[in-house]
C-alpha cells in the first residue's frame, strides 16, 4: 500500500483543530503578531510624558514642546522544532484504548499516530510561549539559550526598582515584623508612577501566599467571592487540575483601590526531565496593563508560504522507511509596557 504524506494544508487544519488550552500566563499577553522578517522589532518608548500644559499670555506664541524620543530594538528570536518520528511498526500495532486484535485500519492509526504527534508538538510550544510570558512578567526580561543557541537575555527595559528581594524582619515567611500590605501598597505605588497604569493583579507562589495569608490584617480584607458578572478567566481556575487558583479579592478602603488575587503552582520539565517551578514559591508578582504582544518571527522553510505562529510539515524518509512530522515556532512575548509590572522575593 502506497502512502502519501500529508501536506502542510492538511496539518495546519489538524492543528487548528485540536484543543488549544491556553496557559495562566499568556493570558496577559493577548494580541498576536507575525512578521515577514526574521527578525522581531519593538519600540520601547521614554518615560510617561506627564507635563502640564504650559501657561502663556493670550496673545504670546504657544510654547513648541520637545517631543519624547523611543529606541528601537531587534532580536533575531530561537526556533523551537519538535520533531517525531512515524515509525511502520507503530501503525501495524494496536494503540491504547483500541481493542484487542485492534479495529483500526492502517490508514486510520496512522492518522491517529500524527495527530497525537502534532498535539503534543503543540503543547511543548505552548508550553514554552507560556514560560516566556512568566519570564517577561517576573523578570522584565527572558534568556534564551539552547543547545545550539548561544545565551541571550532579551531586556524588555523594566526599572531596576521594580525587581528586589526582602531582607531581614521584612521576611513575610521568616521575618518578626512582616507587613505584607503595606509591602505590595508600595510596589503598586512605585508601578503606578513608573508605569502609569494601575496594578491590579497579584499573583503569588504557595510559600508567599501562605505567610501573607497568616497576617490578621489581610484575613479583614481578603473577600472570597467568585460572583455573577466574574470573567471566565476566574472561573476558569475553578476547574480541577489546573496550576493556579483565584483567592479572592483584597479590597482596598471603601472598595476602592483594591486587587484580585491568584496563587500559581505550574512546574515544568527541563531538558534533564527533571520537574522545575516556574514561580519561586516564596516570589510575588504584580500585574498592571503590560499590554502583551505575541511576536513571531518569520520561519526560514522552503514550505513555509504564510507568516504563523506554528509552521507543521511532513516528510518522508526512504532509508529507513519512515516519515517525519515537525512544527516549528520562532516567538518572543513582549510587554510593551514592562514597567506596569513587579517582582518582590519575600522570603
Amino acid at each position: 500500500m502506497s502512502v502519501t504524506t500529508y501536506g502542510t494544508a492538511d496539518l495546519l487544519g489538524v492543528q487548528t483543530r485540536l484543543p488549544q488550552p491556553e496557559g495562566f500566563w499568556m493570558r496577559f499577553f493577548p494580541r498576536v503578531y507575525t512578521s515577514e522578517a526574521e527578525k522581531i522589532m519593538f519600540d520601547e518608548l521614554g518615560e510617561e510624558d506627564r507635563r502640564l500644559a504650559p501657561f502663556v499670555a493670550p496673545m504670546a506664541q504657544g510654547r513648541v514642546l520637545r517631543e519624547l524620543g523611543y529606541t528601537t530594538s531587534s532580536f533575531r528570536p530561537a526556533y523551537l522544532k519538535p520533531k517525531h518520528i512515524v515509525h511502520p511498526q507503530k501503525l501495524l500495532s494496536r494503540r491504547a484504548g483500541e481493542a484487542m486484535g485492534g479495529e483500526l485500519s492502517i490508514s486510520d492509526r496512522r492518522a491517529a499516530v500524527v495527530a497525537d504527534m502534532l498535539l503534543t508538538q503543540r503543547q511543548m510550544i505552548e508550553r514554552r510561549w507560556d514560560w516566556m510570558c512568566a519570564q517577561a512578567l517576573m523578570f522584565g526580561s527572558v534568556t534564551v539559550e539552547g543547545e545550539d543557541y548561544a545565551s541571550q537575555v532579551v531586556n524588555f527595559g523594566r526599572d531596576a526598582s521594580l525587581t528586589y528581594t526582602l531582607s531581614g524582619d521584612a521576611r513575610w515567611t521568616v521575618g518578626a515584623t512582616p507587613n505584607p500590605l503595606e509591602d505590595i501598597r508600595v510596589a503598586r505605588t512605585n508601578g503606578y508612577q513608573r508605569g502609569s497604569y494601575p496594578v491590579n493583579t497579584i499573583v503569588m507562589g504557595l510559600g508567599a501566599y501562605s505567610a501573607f495569608n497568616r497576617n490578621a490584617d489581610v484575613r479583614a480584607l481578603l473577600a472570597r467571592d467568585v460572583r455573577n458578572g466574574d470573567s471566565s478567566f476566574r472561573a476558569a481556575s475553578l476547574n480541577a487540575g489546573e496550576p493556579y487558583s483565584y483567592e479572592g479579592t483584597v479590597r482596598g478602603e471603601g472598595g476602592q483601590g483594591g486587587f484580585d488575587l491568584w496563587t500559581f503552582q505550574g512546574t515544568f520539565r527541563d531538558d534533564a526531565g527533571n520537574s522545575q517551578t516556574v514561580l519561586n514559591t516564596n516570589d510575588v508578582i504584580g500585574i498592571g496593563s503590560p499590554d502583551g504582544v505575541r511576536a513571531f518571527g518569520a520561519i526560514l522553510d522552503m514550505d513555509s508560504l504564510a507568516a504563523v505562529p506554528m509552521f507543521p510539515k511532513m516528510w518522508p524518509n526512504q532509508d529507513p522507511s519512515v516519515e517525519y512530522v515537525m512544527t516549528q515556532s520562532a516567538p518572543l512575548m513582549v510587554p510593551l509596557r514592562p514597567n506596569s509590572t513587579f517582582r518582590i522575593r519575600v522570603g
